[in-house]
């Protein structure tokens, strides 16, 4: 019974939270209740985190201690929201630092224990120093967020390459290494790495929030085909040992994914919206292909990932096209519209013309010259 009232607790809350976000009305009004969410999910992990490490006898304490947790992480946002509201950009960075956080706690722990990582206790270190990488990084990219001059869009290309650069590297280096501190420092390394191009990226070009979104979507295309291909070969491999380096097409997918996308969507100028368009368009097209492919239903894999990719990747372009298409219609109008002539009349010249005329005015011992009453230009 105390079960069943604590599930049903819980999925009121969830239920209240999803109107509460529906409900939304404005930017400040949605940046809020995202603040507020994403606050209580990142300290519903803190405290999961903190469970694994006590290892309470109690199944009270258990399920508690994560809802405290998370209650708190909620409350803290709703208090002080007045005196210190979020932008866009702490909240997009600080989200991200909590996020990646976690990856980077765990390399630096496999880096510093290496083989010993799974000896005893040793993961609740590995659990401690996730959770507190966690909460410094989302320390660290508010604060970010808020000391840097930068724009929406170079905030989200910032994560956006802080994210996929350990996630890259680990793949790759996951191919052919073993050892626990190799691949804890592929993760570093990566991160440092993605957050170099990210930086050089943002003083290279000018991407915009739902440019970012976009190419974020093609990267997750591409790197889900990788993925499923690798799955493929590792299935079908049996003496060629390619599963040894299977690891390498999804991490090939996700940079293809981001390079492509950046050249893309360059210029494109898509606001978040329409960033959040293409994603829909991209997952639609993905359930439209995965139909598809269950009518053929074959015995293969091949076409239970190629169809869906094929089919996404055609609406996701479709999607891209129009908008890149709208917004330079858009900007091509304003052009249109501008007036290349310019025409002034200034009335008063015709007064101060009478007084030079009749009464011989110099200026540095030269006679005065007549105003215009009239002035036109034109600008090519």
């Amino acid at each position: 019974m105390k079960n069943k009232i604590i599930t049903l607790f819980m999925a009121v809350i969830l239920l209240l939270v999803s109107v509460w976000s529906v409900s939304a009305q404005n930017q400040d009004d949605i940046l809020f209740r995202r603040r507020v969410v994403s606050s209580g999910v990142n300290s519903l992990f803190y405290g999961a985190a903190l469970v694994a490490i006590m290892e309470p006898e109690s199944d009270a304490a258990i399920a508690g201690i994560p809802i405290i947790a998370a209650g708190i992480g909620a409350l803290v946002p709703v208090l002080t929201n007045e005196r210190w509201p979020v932008t866009v950009n702490q909240q997009t960075l600080t989200t991200h630092g909590q996020l990646v956080g976690w990856a980077h706690g765990f390399g630096l722990s496999a880096l510093i224990m290496g083989d010993n990582l799974a000896d005893g206790d040793n993961y609740k270190i590995a659990i401690g120093l996730g959770a507190a990488t966690s909460i410094g990084m989302g320390i660290l990219g508010k604060s970010f967020g808020k000391n840097k001059p930068w724009s929406e869009g170079q905030a989200s290309m910032f994560s956006f390459w802080g994210g996929i650069g350990p996630l890259t590297t680990a793949l790759a280096v996951g191919s052919f290494v073993e050892d626990p501190r190799v691949f804890g420092l592929s993760i570093l390394a990566g991160g440092a790495g993605g957050y170099l191009v990210g930086n050089a990226v943002n003083k290279s070009d000018s991407y915009t929030r739902g440019d970012v979104r976009a190419i974020s979507a093609l990267t997750t295309m591409n790197g889900v085909l990788g993925l499923a291909i690798a799955s493929d070969i590792i299935e079908d491999d049996v003496e060629e040992n390619l599963g040894e380096w299977a690891l390498l097409v999804p991490a090939a997918g996700i940079v293809s994914g981001a390079l492509i996308g950046q050249a893309w969507l360059k210029n494109a100028e898509l606001t978040p919206r329409q960033g959040m368009t293409t994603i829909w368009s991209a997952t639609g097209g993905a359930v439209l292909g995965l139909g598809v492919a269950l009518l053929i239903n074959s015995e293969s894999m091949t076409p239970w990932y190629a169809i869906p990719y094929a089919t996404s990747l055609g609406s996701y372009a479709l999607a891209v096209q129009m908008m890149k298409k709208k917004n330079a219609g858009m900007v091509s109008l304003g052009e249109r519209g501008k007036n290349p002539w310019s025409f002034s009349f200034m009335p008063q010249n015709y007064f101060l013309n009478e007084k030079i005329s009749s009464s011989g005015f110099k200026i540095n011992g030269q006679d005065a010259r007549m105003q215009p009453l009239f002035s036109a230009s034109v600008t090519f």
